[in-house]
């Protein structure tokens, strides 16, 4: 387990530099942001929610870890819960849109669709239900140096750290012989990452579900 703070120094004494905090903050942040798209067993969820509101069939605002859908990455499935819970068959958008465009049916939804960063149910549901999104996630960057428990401290730490050396060694202190070097130690990290998630994803310990 490690903090920002924690990376941030061991960064600076792995390049016996002193002089960059503000190079050495910066370059950690663009090695999350480049990693975040990057599908991974961390960034995997099944905790976002939303709940319906009668008539309303179009849904930005997102509970559990997201504050919306630009935060979903890639949606694997949506269950609306109720005494017998509903697996949500996805829809082509424009099928959606003409179905919602025909007339004013409500009811349970059934189907969903995804366009401009908005879930569309239908039909537009009657009454208040809940959803659960199951999908890949954006998971924050630390939002303090001393923040615990956060996945790209943490579960992707060789990952991050070595990506941000890369970029220090590309962008500020233009040293190829580093950048080469870090080129290697974050194709290494990635593939174990990659290949963790392959075999927790192959055992059932995490499965995603397409339809």
């Amino acid at each position: 387990m490690t903090t920002l703070a924690t990376m941030k120094s061991r960064i600076a004494d792995e390049l016996a530099r002193s002089d960059l905090t503000s190079q050495i903050a910066n370059a950690i942040n663009d090695a999350i942001e480049r990693y975040q798209p990057e599908r991974f067993w961390f960034n995997e969820s099944r905790d976002v929610t939303f709940t319906t509101a009668p008539g309303t069939s179009s849904y930005t605002a997102l509970g559990g870890d997201l504050a919306g859908t630009a935060d979903l990455y890639a949606i694997d499935y949506l269950l609306l819960a109720s005494s017998q819970n509903v697996l949500l068959h996805y829809l082509a958008p424009e099928r959606i849109e003409y179905l919602l465009n025909s007339g004013s049916t409500t009811g349970k939804p059934y189907t969903y669709s995804y366009y401009n960063r908005a879930i569309r149910l239908y039909p537009a549901p009657s009454g208040t239900w809940t959803v659960r999104v199951g999908g890949h996630i954006r998971k924050p960057a630390p939002a303090s140096d001393g923040e615990a428990g956060n996945v790209w401290m943490t579960d992707a730490e060789r990952l991050i750290r070595a990506r941000a050396k890369y970029n220090l060694a590309l962008d500020v202190l233009r040293d190829g012989e580093l950048a080469t070097a870090m080129a290697a130690a974050v194709t290494e990290a990635l593939e174990q990452l990659k290949s963790r998630s392959s075999r927790q994803a192959s055992k059932g310990n995490i499965a995603a579900m397409a339809f």
